[in-house]
């Protein structure tokens, strides 16, 4: 029988996945998720284990990651978001807690997940950006990045752009994905010493096999620097040959920007497949 004094809290939550091994809870190593659950015990002692609703690998931050949790607390959200956020280690910051209906559970009720990859193109490093953004000196041609990005849009196997051996040991239909928007973007600043770019691939999509962004990002940059041509992206989804990519775009410049559970949303609830989950 459910124990009443529990109640289901929707907690988001940002961290700098520097000094992390990942998010997801493993034996030996520092993650997200073990922070989150040592925070709830500190403040909340009874509660069950959470759960997260996106799986990010070492490195990898985020900025609206959502955990749900069954909590004992008998005050207002509000105030559990103030004593979490109290307790947590100064990488970790909750932004926002809400209580959910019962059941609700942040990694199966997700809806879709936006990602954001930062590059930053200069002739030096930069001093701020160091640990959130993928530093280069080689510069990428935008349209030709733009248009390799829109051809990742719609149901595809994404076999080509999966992580951990997965284009190999799965099915064709386990790597399918739906990516809803897949955009690129640039700004250019000067800051009185040396002119640069910042480029920021955002990317929406129901589900995400392992190293999926970041791979993306790498052929796309492969295409922006001219080595291939937009329609090379076309025939690596095609083809579902990872052989055919090489190494994925470094960690640090990735970031999971936010997971949505709206029922309203305009595309389809149907367009995401049972059980379907965040593995980046």
């Amino acid at each position: 029988m459910p124990d009443r004094r529990l109640r289901c809290a929707r907690i988001t939550l940002g961290y700098d996945g520097t000094d992390f091994a990942g998010s997801q809870s493993q034996p030996g190593v520092r993650t997200v998720q073990d922070e989150l659950q040592r925070a709830i015990d500190t403040v909340a002692h009874g509660s069950e284990r959470c759960v997260l609703a996106g799986r990010t690998d070492k490195g990898v931050h985020a900025h609206g990651q959502v955990a749900s949790v069954n909590v004992r607390w008998t005050k207002v959200a509000g105030q559990l978001r103030e004593s979490l956020d109290a307790v947590s280690p100064a990488d970790v910051i909750i932004r926002h807690v809400a209580w959910a209906e019962p059941g609700f559970h942040a990694r199966h009720d997700a809806r879709w997940r936006e990602y954001r990859y930062r590059i930053v193109v200069s002739e030096r490093p930069p001093v701020f950006d160091a640990r959130f953004a993928w530093w280069r000196r080689m510069s990428v041609d935008d349209d030709a990045a733009a248009d390799a990005a829109r051809r990742f849009i719609g149901r595809h196997s994404f076999g080509a752009f999966a992580g951990h051996g997965w284009s190999r040991s799965r099915e064709r239909e386990e790597l399918v994905r739906t990516v809803r928007e897949c955009e690129w973007r640039r700004s250019d600043a000067w800051d009185g010493l040396d002119h640069r770019v910042s480029a920021e691939l955002r990317v929406t999509a129901s589900g995400f096999l392992p190293r999926m962004v970041r791979n993306m990002v790498s052929a796309i940059v492969t295409v922006g620097t001219g080595a291939r041509s937009p329609a090379w992206i076309d025939d690596l989804i095609a083809s579902g040959a990872r052989q055919e990519l090489g190494d994925a775009a470094p960690p640090h410049g990735l970031t999971l920007w936010r997971v949505t559970y709206d029922e309203q949303d305009d595309v389809s609830a149907g367009s995401r497949s049972p059980g379907e989950c965040e593995y980046q």
